[in-house]
């Protein structure tokens, strides 16, 4: 007898990121050759075309601990907005297909509503903030299963990081987490100009800006993170980078590097832009 099992296709183009496994093989030991496994617990990550953040992506990704799950938490998410799952029965990561950690899931979903939290919901939108971390994590981790969540910028983002801890605890999985995010959006495309154009701008986002939400992260202080990006506008997934705090600090996390960080004017001069990190939290 057959089951028919859902599998999460592709969506985006492939100018976002290869469609060929080779490639990406190929692609990835590049970027990662200087990059070692710092033990960490959970990594933000930015989720631009490949063209232009797949290096911090990847180095983030590799900078993870050995793990059972990968827990992928994108955004894209108003205020007030509910926390949003993948249940399909696996995900299309191009290198294989994953399995999603529907034990795992179920029991965040059960923790969550032991603090209250009850605004929940598939995930049936289009979005790269996951989809895009997809074939690192299943390349990274062949054997891994993987939790889809993308997470709103409210107190549920920092509910949910600790929820997912307890949930792994109670599965004896270990598990790490992905923060899918790209920092400030600037420019007429953005409609956001506060230091006008030019160099002057570029500098304001680079060292301020920027630098700013880094900063926040760096100090993993989920409350700063998701005021900063509230008040600046310079991050716009930043529920996802409060969660991974959270659930870092529940796992034992003690200390925070950051990776690297760009922008992508850095690669293609426009002028509209956005900045990438890659920021590791660590025993």
């Amino acid at each position: 007898m057959t089951t028919n099992r859902r599998i999460r296709k592709r969506y985006l183009p492939s100018g976002w990121y290869p469609e060929d496994s080779a490639e990406i093989s190929s692609l990835v030991a590049d970027l990662t050759k200087s990059q070692n496994n710092l033990s960490a617990y959970a990594v933000v990550a930015p989720h631009a075309g490949w063209y232009f953040s797949a290096d911090l992506a990847a180095r983030a990704v590799w900078a993870l601990r050995d793990c059972d799950t990968v827990a992928i938490l994108g955004g894209h998410l108003g205020n007030g907005e509910p926390i949003l799952y993948g249940d399909e029965d696996g995900f299309d990561c191009t290198v294989r297909d994953a399995e999603n950690d529907i034990e795992v899931l179920n029991s965040l979903k059960a923790e969550l509503k032991n603090v209250g939290i009850q605004e929940m919901a598939p995930d049936r939108d289009i979005d790269n903030s996951v989809e895009i971390l997809l074939p690192l994590a299943g390349f990274r981790f062949p054997n891994a299963r993987i939790l889809w969540l993308r997470v709103p910028p409210d107190y549920k983002a920092r509910e949910l990081g600790s929820a997912l801890f307890r949930a792994a605890s109670s599965c004896k999985k270990q598990l790490v987490a992905i923060a899918s995010t790209d920092l400030t959006h600037y420019g007429p495309n953005y409609g956001f100009m506060p230091r006008g154009l030019g160099e002057p701008a570029v500098q304001w986002v680079r060292n301020e800006n920027d630098k700013g939400f880094i900063s926040a992260a760096l100090a993993m202080d989920a409350d700063k993170v998701l005021k900063h990006a509230r008040n600046n506008f310079s991050a716009c997934s930043s529920g996802a980078v409060a969660a991974a705090i959270s659930f870092a600090l529940n796992a034992g996390a003690r200390h925070s590097l950051l990776i690297g960080h760009k922008l992508s004017i850095d690669i293609h001069p426009d002028r509209s832009f956005v900045g990438y990190a890659a920021i590791a939290f660590v025993p």
